[in-house]
């Protein structure tokens, strides 16, 4: 199944203009599309009580490139109640250049918005000072339109960019419109400037390589063993399916 033939590629699905616009530039830059195991494609699914069962689909896409990109994949979830876009970059480690994280989560009562650079090395050793200005101009306007969510715990916070976006809106129409403009033209902004950015990019000497390798194992090893959205993922899938999912698909390469 192609997702381009799956309900996240139509309005009626919040981010598909999101997912479109991530799928029509990584082709831009020769990506290529990766096979990914048919159990984590796409599944369908129930959930809730007896008496109020509901659907929920399940697409897992992915692209790797020749010499700039491990892995990218994007998880798209889709319910009455759920509306989930997780989307990561893991660059080749002959760059010195950050992961590009989109956790974009609809729930019950409200959205949880987080859009960044996220580092595999400390900030000095993996961001110029050009880069972080860009970032943090570019953060800057997105808050002045979008409310700044609570500030992250120091065990979170290490794994994001002083320009991370990271807000929480309550379910209702003014949010709606700050997804579709502010949050929109923001990611828009991110993702070019991040492409530009890894496909730019010299490769780094044997050394920082492998201080590359072992900051991104790292990384991932961390969000494996704390992914937020596993419990979500669990009562939507199943536990067996969860974890299946989160070792062999989201955090490897």
């Amino acid at each position: 199944m192609l997702i381009q033939d799956t309900i996240f590629y139509r309005p009626d699905w919040r981010w598909h203009k999101f997912l479109k616009y991530l799928i029509n530039n990584l082709i831009k830059y020769n990506c290529l599309e990766k096979i990914i195991p048919s159990e984590f494609s796409y599944k369908d699914s129930n959930y809730g009580s007896r008496k109020s069962k509901k659907n929920v689909n399940l697409f897992t896409w992915g692209v790797t490139h020749k010499k700039r990109i491990q892995f990218a994949r994007a998880v798209c979830i889709n319910s009455p109640n759920y509306a989930v876009l997780n989307f990561l970059i893991i660059p080749n480690t002959s760059y010195n250049v950050p992961f590009f994280g989109v956790d974009f989560v609809s729930l019950p009562n409200s959205h949880l918005l987080v859009l960044d650079f996220q580092p595999s090395l400390k900030i000095q050793n993996q961001y110029s000072s050009e880069l972080l200005e860009k970032l943090i101009k570019l953060k800057t306007s997105c808050h002045s339109s979008l409310p700044l969510a609570e500030e992250m715990s120091a065990d979170v916070a290490r794994f994001f960019s002083p320009g991370v976006i990271w807000s929480k809106l309550p379910k209702e129409e003014s949010s709606d419109f700050l997804i579709a403009n502010q949050l929109y033209t923001s990611f828009k902004e991110y993702l070019n400037l991040y492409l530009e950015i890894l496909f730019e990019t010299k490769e780094a000497n044997i050394d920082l390589q492998k201080k590359l390798l072992n900051g991104q194992n790292n990384y991932l090893k961390y969000r494996e063993d704390n992914d937020p959205a596993r419990p979500m993922l669990s009562s939507l899938f199943g536990k067996e399916f969860t974890e299946s999912l989160i070792k062999e698909v989201l955090f490897t390469t």
